[in-house]
């Protein structure tokens, strides 16, 4: 009877020493899906595990694998609580073959979003054309609606970014709210429209500098669409906190490094999830369909995010493929910028674009009533 025990005895010791150890990888794989639900505000080191879903997933993979050569009944068991995370998972990986761009139709409302990184390279190092770049993306895309994070442009003369948007690719109407602001030169969040905006504002509650939410109500028909840009906040990491995170060998105190990135993440975590809360409120106070788009600093896995997506269409999961990489400068491995939009609407196309014009990439969806 014992040998027909799914968990037997007879197991070796390196085969002992694998179950020890894929043991607390599902611990680790339970932890990162509890990021989502958790308030990092209560329990704040509870979303580092949500930051490491990626290579937690990948290492459970592997026991997996090791298991079906192994003892295909422990594969089983042990791939039980990957696919209790399945619905998380989707929010990661489009699991469907990447299509080519439609044509843009005009029952579709086209929504862009694109942190812009002050239109400067990220090795700041300055550009020979990159606003130019930026503006040809732009009208090749041709959204309807299109959400700056981190806009720059001067405010006098002929060299405003606004103006050159407007009249190259053929918006009507903008919101612009600065976040810094001098007598030439300004830059913050801008919300652009190929329909008429009747009311715009922002949201102020637990804004963090350049990290805010701004919204428009834009009316396209006979329908008025609430459209929310947002911003939340960074983690702030200088050049010498990326170093010491990709090479954590190379610095000199390793104990004090740990303890300011340690630091930054936490207050960026509990940041993060006090503006997603302000946002919820404000979304459940408006009677209009929503768009909200953006550059939200953290993944699916992440409390805030989940706070903001619950009751909404995450673009990605309708119709995205692929591991959903939207922000490639320090780790590529991360999803950190959204469109998400009210039920009513229909997801018919998504996709990212894979230029290096920022640190992030620009990101597009075509919906539908």
């Amino acid at each position: 009877m014992a040998k027909n025990s799914l968990f037997r005895k007879d197991l070796g010791f390196f085969s002992k020493t694998i179950l020890i150890c894929n043991t607390i990888a599902i611990v680790l794989l339970l932890l990162s899906y509890s990021a989502a639900y958790i308030n990092p505000k209560t329990f704040w080191p509870i979303a580092f595990f949500g930051l490491g879903y990626l290579p937690i997933l990948l290492v459970n993979i592997g026991f997996v694998g090791y298991w079906l050569l192994r003892k295909p009944k422990y594969a089983f068991v042990m791939a039980v609580p990957i696919f209790l995370g399945w619905n998380l998972l989707n929010q990661h990986m489009g699991f469907r073959k990447q299509v080519k761009s439609p044509e843009k139709t005009d029952s579709t409302i086209r929504v862009m979003t694109f942190n812009a990184h002050l239109f400067t390279e990220i090795d700041q190092l300055p550009a020979t054309d990159l606003k130019g770049d930026v503006i040809r993306l732009i009208k090749n895309t041709n959204p309807d609606i299109l959400c700056f994070q981190e806009f720059f442009s001067k405010i006098k003369g002929t060299k405003k970014m606004t103006s050159r948007i407007l009249d190259e690719a053929g918006f009507k109407d903008y919101y612009f709210e600065p976040a810094m602001k001098t007598e030439h030169e300004a830059y913050g969040q801008i919300i652009f429209s190929k329909f008429p905006i009747i009311n715009a504002g922002t949201i102020t509650k637990n804004e963090y500098g350049i990290n805010r939410i701004i919204f428009a109500d834009v009316v396209r028909a006979n329908d008025t669409i609430r459209v929310y840009n947002v911003h939340l906040r960074s983690f702030g990491l200088q050049t010498e906190d990326k170093e010491f995170i990709q090479n954590p060998s190379n610095v000199t105190n390793e104990e004090r490094a740990t303890r300011r990135v340690g630091r930054k993440l936490k207050y960026a975590f509990e940041g993060r999830s006090k503006q997603a809360e302000a946002l919820r409120d404000h979304m459940n106070a408006t009677r209009y369909p929503i768009f909200v788009m953006g550059d939200f600093n953290d993944t699916p896995m992440s409390y805030s995010v989940n706070l903001v997506r619950n009751g909404l269409k995450n673009t990605f999961r309708e119709k995205g493929s692929g591991w959903g990489v939207t922000h490639y400068e320090m780790l590529p491995l991360f999803q950190i910028d959204y469109i998400l939009c009210s039920t009513k609407f229909r997801v018919k196309h998504y996709e990212v674009v894979k230029e290096k014009l920022s640190d992030h990439y620009p990101v597009w969806a075509d919906i539908t009533f």
